[in-house]
């Protein structure tokens, strides 16, 4: 099965999709040159944040769209089961400025 996302190690395009997701849901893939293992969101500016990018999309839309406080967004988010704090609000716009 051939896939629309390069290698983030090679940037080969031989790149095959695997069959398996990650716990969180996004695509695996494996380089047919070098061989490397990675999913749809390795390599991009939310590689490392703990939470998913839609969650992380919704975050930064509410903050900036309805100006709404830390606080409140992370009050609004625990009534829907994910639990941050105030303070890691923050980090979220850090990841996705430019």
């Amino acid at each position: 099965m051939a896939s629309e996302m390069d290698c983030v190690a090679c940037g080969s395009a031989a790149v095959t999709e695997r069959p398996e997701q990650t716990a969180r849901g996004y695509r695996r893939f494996r380089c047919r040159d070098c061989g490397k293992q990675y999913n749809e969101r390795s390599g991009g500016l939310l590689n490392h944040m703990q939470y998913p990018s839609d969650v992380i999309a919704l975050v930064v839309l509410w903050r900036l769209r309805y100006r709404l406080t830390l606080r409140d967004l992370a009050e609004m988010f625990l009534q829907r089961g994910l639990v941050f704090s105030h303070e890691a609000v923050p980090g979220l716009f850090n990841a996705v400025e430019c």
